[in-house]
C-alpha cells in the first residue's frame, strides 16, 4: 500500500506552540499544542525562554509524528514550514549555539526610552528630513515611508539596542562577529538544521524596521543608524525558499526539508488565498489584525500604515498594509473578568442576540488607545448613549458594533488611502465565532464577509507555501480550489439606518478625541483624522 503524504506546519505564538499536519485536500489530519508562557521579570518585560520554545516545538512535532498512527510519521512529510509571532528576537552565540538573551517579545516596552532616543537622535532628523524633501519631488515611496516613520518598542531594532546599550561585553561580542541574531523563525530553523543555517524571509525581516521592503535587502542605513553590525543578522530568502532539512538525528532518521518560513499575520492572509490587491483578511483574537494585499508593488498609507513584505514566491513579492485593534478578545475577557457580562464570544453573542438594535449606545472599544486613522493613544475606552431602558443585551451588541467599526474604520482608510476597491473581507480567530460581529461587518461595510472554517489561518497559510516549493500543490489556483467550508455573511441593512450608526459612531469618536487630547507631535494627524471621519 502507498504511503500517503503530507505537509508539516509550526506555528509558534504568543501563548503556545502548535504543530499541524496537512493532506493534499488542504484538511489538517492531526494537531498538538503546548502552552509556552511568557515571563515578565520586570514592570514592561515580556520574555520568553528560546530552550523552552525550541523544546515546545519538538514536543509538538515528535507528537503529531508518533501519536497518531504509522500513516503520519517523519517519512510521511513531504516538508516542513514555519510560522511565527513576528519581531521577538533572541540572540545566540555563533559557535556553540547558546542562547545569550530571553526571547525579547514584540510585547516588550521596556525600550521605551531608548525609542525616544532614536526619535530624536539628530542624524535621524536630518535623513526623515531629507526624505520629506525629497518625497515632495518625486512622490517615492521609500523616501515617503522613511519621511513618516517614528520608532516605537515594536520595532526589534530599538528593542536590540537597548539590549545591546544595557550590555557592553554582549555588544562587543555582536562587533566581533560572535553573535547570531534572530527572529523565532531564524531561532527554530537553526535549531532544526543543526546549526547549519541561519536564515530569514521577507516577511519576518521587514517586521524588524531594520530592512528596506521596496528593495528587498538588509537597510545598511539603519544599521548605521542604531550601530548595529549588520554581520549577525541572517540572510534573507524567498518564503518558499531552501531554509534546509531537519538534522536526522531529530526525526527519526529523516532529513525532512524546510520550505516556508513566514511571520503570523502574513501566513493568514496566504491562508485565506488573498492573493490579489484588495484582497483583506481580519484575523480576531486577543487583537483584530486587518491586512489588505496590496499588490506586487508597496503602496504608504499617507495616514500612518506601512508597507510589509508579505512574502515572496517564485521572485516576485506581495506587499501588504496592517492596521490594528489593539482590544478585541481581551476586551471581550474584560467585560466577563471584570464587569461580569460575559466572558467568551458566544455568550456575548448570545445576548446581543437578544435585541435587534443597541437604542442609541455606542461602545467605543479603545481602552488602550486609538490607532490608524485616528493616532491617539491616551484615548480611553467609552459607552455613550445609556438610558434607564439600557439592558446589558443593548450593551452585548453595542459592543460587538464597536468593535466591527473599528475594523471598519481601518478597511475604508486602507481603501482610501491606496485607491485599491475591496470586494469582500474574509475573517478568522476566536473572536469571528461570533455571528452578529461578522454580520455587523458585512452591514457596515456593505461587503460580503466570509468566515474561515479553522479558527487559525495562520498554520494554513504556511502549510500552502511549503506544500508550492515541493509540488504538494501547483499553484495558487490548485489552492484556491481548497478553500472551502467558509460561512457566508451578506449586507442586509438599510440605507438609512447604516448612515444613522455611522453619523452616531463618528460623534462618538469626535467626542472621545476631545476629551483626550493627543499629544503636540501627533495632534495636528489625529484633529485631521477626526474632521476626515465626519
Amino acid at each position: 500500500m502507498e504511503q500517503s503524504e503530507y505537509v508539516l506546519a509550526i506555528d509558534s505564538g504568543g501563548a503556545g506552540v502548535r504543530a499541524m499536519v496537512f493532506n493534499r485536500a488542504g484538511s489538517i489530519v492531526v494537531r498538538e499544542y503546548q502552552t509556552t508562557p511568557a515571563a515578565h521579570p520586570e514592570e514592561g518585560a515580556t520574555e520568553y525562554d528560546p530552550m523552552e520554545l525550541w523544546r515546545a516545538v519538538l514536543s509538538v512535532t515528535h507528537r503529531v509524528l508518533t501519536r497518531h498512527g504509522k500513516a503520519v510519521c517523519a517519512q510521511s512529510i513531504k516538508a516542513i514550514g514555519i510560522t511565527n509571532q513576528r519581531a521577538s528576537f533572541c540572540l545566540w552565540e555563533r559557535a556553540t549555539g547558546r542562547p545569550l538573551t530571553p526571547v525579547i517579545s514584540w510585547q516588550d516596552v521596556r525600550a521605551a526610552s531608548t525609542t525616544d532616543i532614536m526619535n530624536r537622535n539628530p542624524r535621524w532628523r536630518l535623513l526623515k528630513a531629507g526624505a520629506t524633501f525629497v518625497r515632495a519631488l518625486t512622490r517615492d515611496p521609500m523616501m515617503t515611508a522613511t519621511s513618516m516613520l517614528s520608532f516605537t518598542t515594536d520595532h526589534a531594532s530599538c528593542r536590540l539596542k537597548w539590549v545591546l546599550d544595557r550590555d557592553p561585553l554582549l555588544k562587543a561580542m555582536c562587533d566581533r562577529g560572535e553573535v547570531m541574531f534572530g527572529t523565532l523563525d531564524t531561532w527554530y530553523i537553526y535549531k532544526l538544521t543543526g546549526g547549519a543555517r541561519h536564515v530569514t524571509d521577507p516577511s519576518n525581516a521587514s517586521s524588524t524596521s531594520l530592512y528596506d521592503p521596496f528593495g528587498l535587502k538588509w537597510n545598511k542605513l539603519f544599521f548605521g543608524l542604531f550601530g548595529i553590525p549588520l554581520e549577525i543578522f541572517p540572510e534573507v530568502i524567498e518564503s518558499n525558499g531552501d531554509f534546509g532539512t531537519t538534522d536526522p538525528s531529530l526525526f527519526d532518521g529523516q532529513a525532512i526539508p524546510i520550505r516556508a518560513s513566514i511571520g503570523d499575520q502574513m501566513a493568514a492572509l496566504f491562508g485565506h488565498c488573498c492573493f490579489e490587491a484588495g484582497d483583506v483578511k481580519i484575523s480576531q483574537g486577543s487583537g483584530a489584525f486587518v491586512d489588505m494585499n496590496v499588490g506586487p508593488k508597496g503602496k504608504v498609507s499617507h495616514r500612518g500604515l506601512f508597507p510589509l513584505v508579505g512574502w515572496v514566491v517564485g521572485g516576485k513579492p506581495a506587499y501588504m498594509l496592517e492596521g490594528y485593534v489593539a482590544t478585541a478578545g481581551t476586551l471581550i475577557d474584560w467585560l466577563g473578568q471584570g464587569l461580569g457580562l460575559s466572558d467568551t464570544p458566544a455568550v456575548l453573542n448570545e445576548f446581543a442576540a437578544q435585541c435587534s438594535d443597541t437604542e442609541g449606545v455606542v461602545f467605543l472599544p479603545t481602552p488602550t488607545g486609538i490607532r490608524f486613522p485616528y493616532f491617539n493613544p491616551r484615548v480611553k475606552g467609552s459607552i455613550i448613549g445609556l438610558s434607564l431602558s439600557t439592558h446589558r443585551r443593548h450593551v452585548a451588541r453595542a459592543v460587538l458594533e464597536g468593535i466591527a467599526l473599528r475594523m471598519l474604520d481601518i478597511v475604508r482608510g486602507m481603501e482610501v488611502d491606496t485607491g485599491i476597491p475591496i470586494r469582500s473581507i474574509r475573517s478568522d480567530g476566536g473572536v469571528s465565532r461570533s455571528d452578529i460581529l461578522l454580520q455587523c461587518l458585512a452591514d457596515f461595510a456593505k461587503l460580503p464577509v466570509y468566515r474561515a472554517p479553522e479558527a487559525d489561518m495562520t498554520a494554513t497559510g504556511t502549510a500552502y507555501l511549503a506544500g508550492l516549493a515541493v509540488g504538494f500543490w501547483e499553484d495558487f489556483t490548485e489552492l484556491k480550489s481548497l478553500a472551502k467550508g467558509y460561512d457566508t455573511f451578506t449586507p442586509t441593512m438599510s440605507e438609512e439606518k447604516r448612515n444613522q450608526k455611522f453619523d452616531l459612531w463618528h460623534r462618538a469618536v469626535r467626542s472621545i478625541l476631545a476629551i483626550y487630547p493627543p499629544e503636540r507631535a501627533a495632534a495636528g494627524k489625529g484633529r485631521r483624522a477626526a474632521k476626515r471621519a465626519t
